[in-house]
């Protein structure tokens, strides 16, 4: 049923509905890992399952059935009992006892209302609404005035606060008053990227729940099943997504493909015996003129990606561990040229090291030019 929907995460899904057979729902959670891996879907589902009029239980496992008015509800983002809060644009002359949705005009009204029925459709979507960024007192204020009444229906009110790492401080405090005022029959559920950012006094009265990356095999999985994406393409981009499904997502908007060709070729030219100066500078100036420091390290994964390939290929012919497996026949080509297996090693830590350094802030035309010349170097001694 509806948790086989949500990616991978089965330790978290099996607490959640272990908690609900044995009625030992928190008060309060913290959902936290990286971006795009399932937290909003588990938090809404849960949430679903807890309000579901005929759950389907059985001794290790509850499902919501997806068909009663309380379900049909949940899953459009409509029930009276759910209550979902994210960043919202800022409003002039803000009342902080007012909820803020008052003060918007039509147009944002009407955005908000497109990105909730988008998330409502894919709890996987990143609400993106312009010149929302923090979560305001007048929202958490509003949280608060909801959850002191009785359910409006019969069920349990579950509040989501999605990303409340980027609450204002002067929300944060208020927020924590009410989790200091646990309410009989309702659950907060924060969700969270960047936890480091969320009040330790917040924390310590909330169940956290760490989620784990996606593993590159689901994430292919769901690309294929849900984005019908071709099975080599999904494997490629799930190698790129670092586990978070949202991620990858977004990549089906670039094209990969060409990206790969464009490393390859570069990879190419820093093996050129003669005459590769100005080519290999006019691509490495290319790149950092750009200043697109995740373009570049997707660039750079791409690359290690490639090595790491023809590393596998000259260790064993089973062309089953391949992530770029419509290019075996180039990479095979590779191999017999630079196949030592050594150097193929020392080369994928030497491009790990400049991912480090991209990360650092490391200026990029440096370290596109000395990976460049060490891969070169590595490469080229041990020619076969």
């Amino acid at each position: 049923m509806a948790w086989k929907t949500i990616i991978g995460q089965e330790r978290i899904k099996t607490l959640l509905q272990r908690a609900i057979i044995e009625r030992r729902v928190a008060h309060a959670y913290c959902f936290w890992g990286a971006e795009g891996i399932g937290k909003d879907a588990l938090a809404l589902e849960f949430a679903k399952t807890l309000n579901c009029e005929q759950p389907l239980r059985s001794m290790t496992s509850v499902e919501a059935c997806d068909t009663c008015k309380s379900c049909l509800q949940a899953a459009k983002l409509q029930h009276p009992n759910i209550q979902f809060v994210f960043s919202l644009p800022a409003v002039k002359h803000e009342d902080g006892n007012e909820s803020p949705i008052m003060k918007m005009t039509d147009e944002q009204i009407q955005r908000i209302q497109e990105q909730l029925r988008l998330k409502a459709e894919n709890p996987y979507h990143n609400i993106t609404i312009p010149n929302a960024a923090q979560i305001r007192i007048s929202a958490i204020r509003d949280v608060k005035k909801n959850i002191s009444m009785s359910a409006r229906q019969s069920g349990h009110r579950v509040v989501i606060v999605s990303e409340a790492d980027v609450m204002t401080m002067e929300a944060a405090n208020a927020f924590l008053k009410t989790l200091e005022e646990p309410n009989t029959n309702v659950t907060i559920i924060l969700t969270s990227s960047r936890r480091e950012q969320l009040l330790p006094t917040i924390l310590s009265r909330c169940q956290q729940l760490r989620c784990d990356p996606l593993p590159d095999e689901d994430v292919a999985r769901a690309l294929q099943e849900r984005e019908h994406v071709a099975p080599d393409e999904a494997r490629l981009i799930a190698r790129l997504a670092d586990g978070s499904y949202s991620k990858a997502c977004e990549l089906l908007s670039e094209d990969v493909r060409q990206l790969r060709v464009d490393v390859v070729n570069i990879l190419r030219i820093m093996l050129t015996p003669r005459g590769y100066i100005l080519r290999l500078t006019h691509e490495i100036e290319s790149a950092a003129q750009e200043r697109d420091r995740v373009k570049i390290e997707r660039m750079l994964t791409l690359l290690l990606l490639w090595v790491r390939d023809a590393y596998a290929l000259s260790v064993s012919d089973d062309e089953r561990t391949i992530v770029n497996i419509d290019q075996v026949a180039d990479l095979k080509r590779f191999v017999s040229r630079f196949g030592v297996q050594t150097s193929l090693d020392e080369a994928a830590r030497a491009i790990e090291r400049s991912v480090e350094l991209l990360k650092r802030n490391v200026n990029t035309t440096l370290i596109l030019t000395t990976l460049a010349l060490e891969m070169r170097r590595i490469l080229l001694s041990t020619t076969r």
